[in-house]
C-alpha cells in the first residue's frame, strides 16, 4: 500500500488546488522532466495543524511504505524541510546558517501481514534540543489508498511527545475516511516552555471528490480561535464568525500566491541533476558508550545535542557510504574542529546602474544626515533608485531574541544622498540578492553620482581550510581579541562592542598603532591575536543577551599585507576602504552554532577532506508584475546541493488575507517573492559561460482573495453546528496499557538506511 494513503496532501486544508500541466523539451527521461513536484496549500487555518504537518512530512522522508516487514531501521529527517517557521526564518537569515541541516533521528518498523491486510508503521522520534529532549511516539494504520472517489483513503496515526518521565507532553490523533478527515491534539505546557495547555479541534467532512466543508478550533497560549470553512472545485470559503471571507482555490488564478522553498538545478543539455561534494554521513562511537548518526560538510559536524558536547578535535568518526542493495561500508577519518572559522571573500563587480532596485542591509552608527529622524546604531534596508540618483531607505531592522525583523519606517520610503556615505568610503552592507558582503566606493562623492562609472563590489565566500591559512593577517575596523570578546560578554559589562575600543565604528585612517595584527595557527585551524589568544567565544547564553550577536562575532575585513591598506594621500597611514576593494579578504567568525565554527576530516593518510563551497550562479528576473521591483533584474543565487538553491529575496504575507503586508504586522509571515518558473527559457541560471535549469521541487500556494459574493453565488456555504473531535478519543502510542502501544524505542547499531526520503540500501 502506498505510504500517501497516510499523507492526505500535507493535510493543508482545501487541498485539491487545480494545478497547471507543464511541458518541457529536455529529454523526456531526465531528472528535470521526471523529479516529482509536490504543492501545498498555506491558510490561517494551516496554522492549526502545523504539528502533524511535520509528523507526516515526517513520516514520508522515513519511507516505511519501502520497508515494509524490513524489520527495525534508523532514519534522518532534516527537520528544515518540515517545519514552515524554520523554512521562512531561513529565508530572512544568512545562508550559512540557514542551510546548514538539522537532522532528527527516529527508528521505524513497517509490517504488513498480506495484500489484504492493513499496513502498520511503528515509528520513535528523537526531539532533541539545547534544553529539551523527547521522544516522539507514532503509531499508523493504513487500510485503503486514497483513490478518485476517497482522496484521503482510510487511516489512522496517534503519537505522543513523551520527555524521559511524565505523560504525553502533546498526544494527538489524526482519523482519515470516506468522509474526511479528524484531528485532534492537545500540548502541555506550550511545547515544553509553559504555558498552559493548548489544543486544536479540526473536523473536515467531503460531500464529493473535490468540494466539502469543516470547522477548526485552536485554544494557543490562552487565545481562542475558531473558523468553519467549506469549499468546491474552484472557492474556499472562511470565517473566524466576525470575518467571512471568500478565496479562489485555483493555482492559476492571476492573483494567486506562490512560494517556493526547494529548488534543483539540472544541466541544461542533458537535463541531469548538478550535485555538490557538499557533505557526507557520519557515525560517531560517543564516551557515553552510544553510537550517533550525523553529517560532516562545508558547514561543519551536525551530530545529535547528546553527542555534539562530547565530541572532540581528533575524534575518529566513521564515514558511511552506501551502495545499492547492499550494506554500507564504513571508513574511519579523523575530526579536525575548531570553534571559529576563517572565510575568503574574492571580489566580483557590477554597475551601480545594474544593482538598481536590489535591497541590501547597512549598519549605521551615525544616523544625523542619513534622513530625517533617523537614528545611530541601527541597520537599515536600503536600495538604489537609479531613476532618481538617490538611495532610498526601504526599513529598519529590528533585531530581539527571537531574531530579527524589517519594519517598515514611520511615513514611508526616505531619501539618503549618496555624499552620506562619502566620509566612510561608500556604503558596507549585505544583500541576499548580491551573495552576501556588498562595498560601493563613494569616497569623495559630493553630488550627483554617475551610476554607470560606479562599481558595487559584491563576493564569492569560500571557506579556509587550515592548509589554506595565511601566516599573518591584519585588521583596521571591528577587530575582536579574545580579551576583548571576553569582556564584552560579561554580565554588566559597559563595553560597547566585543571589539577592541579603537577599531569598533572607525571609519578614519589609522597610524599603525591602529592596526590590529593576527597569526594564524593551522594546527588547531584558528585565529590568535597579539597575546597569542584563540579569538573564539561560544558561550550562547551571553551572546543571547547581545540580541546584534546572538548568532555569533564577525570581524571586519582582514588582509594578508599591510601595504594594501596604506591611505593613497598618506602611505604612514592606512585606510579601510581600501580593503575593501581588494580582489580578496578575508573574515574570521566565532560562536556556538555549527555554521560559526571550522569542522572537517582528515583519511587515513592525513589528507584533508575539502568540500565544496556553495555555486554561485547568476539569474536574470523575467519581465512582468509578479516580480515585483526585481523584474527585469540580475540577481546573485547561491546553490548549496539539489534542493538547496538560496537568494531569492522575500515579502511577508497576512495569514489571514494571504496579501502582501509589512513584517510587523500581526500573524505575518516571511516568504520568497517570486518563484523561477519551471521553463527552459526563463527557468536558466548561469555561472560564467555555464547554464543551468532551476525546477521548483516544493511550491506553496496562497489562495487569491475574492468578493464574499462570489462564493455566496456559487453555493459555497459554511457548515453549522459541525461536532468537532475531543480528548476522548485520543490514544497513547507509549502507553503499555493501550492497545496500540509499540513499545520502547528499539536499540538500532546500523547505519540509517532512509536519509531524507532517500532510501540508501
Amino acid at each position: 500500500m502506498s505510504h500517501s494513503s497516510i499523507r492526505p496532501s500535507r493535510l493543508a486544508l482545501a487541498i485539491a488546488a487545480a494545478l497547471p500541466a507543464f511541458a518541457v523539451a529536455a529529454p523526456s527521461t531526465s531528472a528535470y522532466s521526471t523529479d516529482t513536484q509536490s504543492s501545498h496549500v498555506e491558510d490561517a487555518t494551516s496554522q492549526g495543524i502545523a504539528q502533524v504537518n511535520m509528523i507526516t512530512c515526517f513520516m514520508t522522508g522515513m519511507r516505511p511504505d519501502a520497508m515494509v516487514n524490513k524489520g527495525n531501521y534508523a532514519a534522518l529527517v532534516d527537520k528544515k524541510k518540515c517545519d514552515p517557521n524554520s523554512r521562512s526564518d531561513s529565508g530572512s537569515s544568512d545562508s550559512a546558517g540557514s542551510s546548514a541541516p538539522a537532522y532528527m533521528n527516529s527508528v521505524v518498523n513497517s509490517t504488513r501481514t498480506s495484500n489484504t491486510d492493513p499496513m502498520r508503521a511503528k515509528i520513535w522520534i528523537d526531539q532533541s534540543e539545547k534544553d529539551f529532549a523527547a521522544t516522539i511516539f507514532v503509531n499508523t494504520l493504513a487500510t485503503e489508498a486514497p483513490s478518485a472517489t476517497n482522496p484521503y483513503g482510510v487511516f489512522r496515526l496517534d503519537y505522543c511527545g513523551k520527555g524521559p518521565v511524565g505523560s504525553c507532553m502533546m498526544n494527538g490523533f489524526l482519523d482519515g475516511s470516506a468522509s474526511g478527515i479528524r484531528y485532534y491534539e492537545t500540548e502541555s505546557g506550550g511545547g515544553g516552555g509553559g504555558g498552559g495547555t493548548n489544543t486544536t479541534a479540526l473536523h473536515l467532512l467531503t460531500t464529493g471528490t473535490d468540494s466539502g466543508s469543516g470547522a477548526l478550533q485552536m485554544s494557543q497560549m490562552g487565545q481562542q480561535v475558531a473558523y468553519t470553512f467549506g469549499y468546491n472545485d474552484s472557492l474556499f470559503r472562511r470565517s473566524d464568525g466576525t470575518s467571512d471571507q471568500c478565496f479562489s482555490r485555483l493555482a492559476d488564478d492571476p492573483d494567486a500566491g506562490m512560494s517556493v522553498w526547494r529548488y534543483g538545478l539540472y544541466d541544461a543539455t542533458s537535463g541531469a541533476r548538478v550535485t555538490r561534494q557538499s557533505g557526507f554521513p557520519i557515525e560517531y562511537a560517543a564516551p557515553d558508550g552510544k553510537t550517533y548518526n550525523g553529517q560532516i560538510g562545508y558547514y561543519g559536524v551536525w551530530l545529535p545535542p547528546d553527542a555534539a558536547g562530547q565530541i572532540t578535535s581528533g575524534a575518529t568518526v566513521q564515514r558511511v557510504q552506501y551502495v545499492a542493495d547492499q550494506a554500507p561500508t564504513k571508513t574511519p577519518y579523523t575530526l579536525v574542529k575548531a570553534d571559529g572559522r576563517l572565510l575568503k571573500y574574492t571580489k566580483k563587480t557590477r554597475t551601480l546602474a545594474a544593482a538598481d532596485k536590489i535591497k541590501f542591509n547597512v549598519f549605521v552608527f551615525d544616523g544625523a544626515g542619513l534622513f530625517e529622524g533617523a537614528a545611530g546604531n541601527r541597520q537599515y534596508e536600503m536600495y538604489w533608485d537609479d531613476a532618481t540618483g538617490v538611495f532610498k531607505a526601504s526599513g529598519v531592522i529590528e533585531c530581539g531574541n527571537n531574531g530579527c525583523q524589517t519594519q517598515d519606517l514611520v511615513g514611508g520610503e526616505k531619501t539618503v544622498q549618496p555624499a552620506y556615505f562619502a566620509p566612510q568610503g561608500g556604503v558596507r552592507g549585505w544583500s541576499q540578492s548580491l551573495g552576501g558582503e556588498v562595498f560601493i566606493p563613494l569616497a569623495g562623492v559630493t553630488g550627483a553620482v554617475n551610476s554607470a562609472n560606479v562599481n558595487v563590489i559584491y563576493r564569492v565566500q569560500d571557506l579556509v581550510y587550515p592548509a589554506q591559512m595565511p601566516a599573518s593577517l591584519y585588521c583596521l575596523r571591528e577587530c575582536p581579541t579574545a580579551a576583548s570578546l571576553a569582556s564584552y560578554f560579561t554580565q554588566g559589562s559597559a563595553d560597547m562592542s566585543p571589539f577592541v575600543a579603537s577599531t569598533f565604528n572607525r571609519w578614519q585612517p589609522a597610524g599603525p598603532e591602529g592596526v590590529v595584527s593576527y597569526t594564524t595557527d593551522s594546527s588547531g585551524a584558528l585565529l590568535r591575536d597579539a597575546a597569542n589568544a584563540a579569538v573564539v567565544f561560544t558561550d550562547s547564553s551571553a551572546l543571547q543577551n547581545r540580541p546584534q550577536y546572538q548568532s555569533g562575532v564577525r570581524t571586519g575585513r582582514l588582509f594578508t599585507t599591510l601595504a594594501d591598506a596604506q591611505c593613497s594621500g598618506n602611505t604612514s597611514q592606512y585606510c579601510d576602504q581600501n580593503v575593501g576593494e581588494l580582489e580578496v579578504y578575508y573574515q574570521w567568525e566565532t560562536g556556538p552554532n555549527q555554521w560559526n565554527q571550522f569542522a572537517a576530516v582528515k583519511d587515513s593518510a592525513g589528507a584533508m577532506v575539502a568540500f565544496d563551497a556553495p555555486l554561485q550562479v547568476n539569474y536574470s528576473v523575467p519581465a512582468g508584475a509578479k516580480y515585483g521591483q526585481y523584474a527585469g533584474k540580475s540577481i546573485v543565487l547561491q546553490y548549496g546541493g539539489f534542493g538547496e538553491l538560496w537568494g531569492i529575496p522575500g515579502q511577508c504575507v497576512s495569514r489571514l488575507t494571504n496579501e502582501h503586508v509589512s513584517c510587523e504586522t500581526q500573524d505575518s509571515r516571511y516568504v520568497p517573492a517570486f518563484v523561477i518558473p519551471f521553463d527552459e527559457v526563463l527557468g536558466r541560471v548561469t555561472d560564467g559561460g555555464t547554464t543551468y535549469l532551476a525546477k521548483w521541487l516544493d511550491r506553496e500556494i496562497r489562495f487569491a482573495r475574492k468578493d464574499t459574493s462570489v462564493c455566496s453565488v456559487a453555493g459555497v456555504s459554511l457548515p453549522s453546528a459541525l461536532a468537532l473531535p475531543d480528548a476522548s478519543d485520543l490514544k497513547n502510542p507509549s502507553d503499555p496499557a493501550s492497545a496500540i502501544y509499540i513499545g520502547d524505542k528499539p536499540v538500532v547499531t546500523e547505519a540509517p538506511r532512509v536519509i531524507d526520503g532517500d532510501v540508501k540500501y
